[in-house]
This record gives structure tokens, sequence and C-alpha cells, in this order.
């Protein structure tokens, strides 16, 4: 497994158990340790997210990525359990965060109705908290899952469809105030990527292990304004065209999840004597 894939899922925040639709173990009681049943959910999903089946849709590729990344990681008794304990202390602390930001919400909405000139206040916005409130706590779901809550806020929000197949990991010689996102985008732009229009960079954002002040190089990750973008820079990379201040650049999806996908589907029957020119009989 590259070194980089650990920190890289932890960056991005994912939870592997949810890619595999598997329980999310809420604290250290909880974990369970069925490869079995990682490696039945694996095989499973893999056929139905398999890119032979979907070569053009981008967000199979993605998926079928996510989880051959969750099976490598939670398969691998070495990195589990730092991935484990990491993600327990995240849903943690968002839980912690979460259940701060409803309580003083719901604090605030009590002591506004007390105060309220009008002795028949409508309750009914405090009544859906506390029944959201109960039907997270009755399903066992982490607080967190509340900002998902809101549907109006979620179609506000513009996302890039394909995000994450238009990230390339870039390794490149630390410079001035190479911590500073609009830094980093102006030194992209004006250094290294002088080819590309301005808005074909969409976002960057940093490894957690980037140690600014003493290391020589940093790990930025650029998200590009498509998959077709980032495969040209890639290329152009991995063909020869050397970038002085630049010492590496890969796909954040690595690709030797492709190159050796052994798994087979057995052919409907109806399919099966089609392709042997048998007569289909009808009932």
């Amino acid at each position: 497994m590259p070194g980089h894939e650990i920190d890289d899922v932890i960056n991005q925040r994912l939870n592997l158990y949810d890619v595999l639709e598997l329980p999310t173990p809420l604290d250290a009681r909880s974990l369970y340790d069925d490869l079995p049943l990682i490696k039945r959910k694996y095989r499973s999903l893999a056929l139905k997210y398999h890119p032979d089946k979907h070569p053009n849709d981008p967000l199979v590729i993605h998926k079928f990525h996510l989880l051959s990344t969750a099976t490598n990681i939670l398969t691998n008794t070495d990195v589990r359990p730092h991935y484990d304990r990491w993600l327990i202390d995240y849903q943690r602390k968002i839980n912690d965060v979460e259940r701060n930001k409803l309580i003083q919400k719901l604090e605030l909405s009590e002591s506004s109705t007390a105060t309220a000139a009008h002795p028949h206040a409508d309750l009914s916005h405090i009544q859906r908290y506390g029944e959201l409130l109960r039907k997270l706590k009755h399903f066992n779901m982490s607080y967190g899952d509340w900002k998902h809550l809101d549907q109006k806020d979620q179609k506000n929000a513009s996302h890039h469809p394909y995000y994450d197949c238009s990230t390339l990991r870039i390794v490149l010689e630390n410079f001035p105030h190479s911590h500073a996102k609009s830094s980093c985008f102006a030194h992209l732009r004006n250094h290294i990527f002088t080819t590309l229009n301005p808005d074909e960079i969409h976002d960057i954002y940093f490894s957690e292990r980037n140690n600014y002040s003493k290391d020589d190089s940093i790990i930025i990750y650029t998200v590009f304004d498509s998959p077709i973008t980032a495969q040209h820079v890639f290329r152009s990379w991995s063909s020869g065209n050397v970038i002085p201040t630049v010492q590496d650049i890969s796909p954040l999806i690595p690709l030797h999840y492709y190159s050796d996908f052994n798994l087979k589907t057995e052919l409907n029957d109806d399919i099966v004597r089609l392709v042997s020119n048998e007569p289909i009989l009808l009932e």
C-alpha cells in the first residue's frame, strides 16, 4: 500500500466503514475484526461498481476506488488500528461540537420564547429539534448527521461533480508563504501550470504532514476543473515534461487499482443462449 494512502484517507475525513456499508464502531469496545465479512462486502459491491460495467461514469470509477481503498486498509492489521483510533477520536470531536451547537441553539430558542411578548409562542421548531435529537440517539446515529438534515442548505451548496477524479497529489519544493492557500494558488498558476487558464485550477488542499518551516518539500493536492485537465497534466509530467520545482505528480486515485482486477460474474442464462445461438423457450 502506498505510504501516503492512509494519510489521504485521513486528510479527506473518509469513513471507510460507510464506504463498505458496514456499521461504524462508535468506540474501542464496539470494534470488530470480521475480515471475511469485510471481504464479502467488497466482492459484492465491487461487482456492482466495477468500471468495466460503467466505463464512462467517473462517479462509479471513484466509488470502485473507494471500495478498494477501504478494503485494503480495513484488512491490513498494521494499518487498521491507526485508522480506527483516528476515526473514533474524530467522531467523538464532531459529536461534541455538534452536540454543543444543538444545546446552545435549543437554549437560545427557549430563552427567546420565554421573553417573547406573545404568550402563545410557536414551539413547533423546538419540538422538531427534540424529535430529531431523540431519533439520532434511538438509532445510534452520529450527531454529526444533524448538519445533513437541512435540505435547503444541501441544494444551495455547490460541489465539484468529479472532485477526487480531478485531483493530483503534487510534491513541490517548499517556497515562502507556502502554508497560505492564496499564496499556493498564485504559485501554481504563475510558476507551475503556466499554460492553464486560471479557472482550470478548481481548488487545493494540503497534507497534514507538511512542515512548512523545516521540510524542503511539501505536498499539495490540486483539484482541477475536470478529470480531463488532470489527466492532461499527469500525462505531460509522465512523458518527461519536467517542471523544475516539482518533485512528483501522481493521481489521488492510484492507477494500480485497475490493473489486476480479476473478479468474474456469471452471465444471465438468456444472454448465454443468445451468444451461443440457442433457442429461447417461451412459456
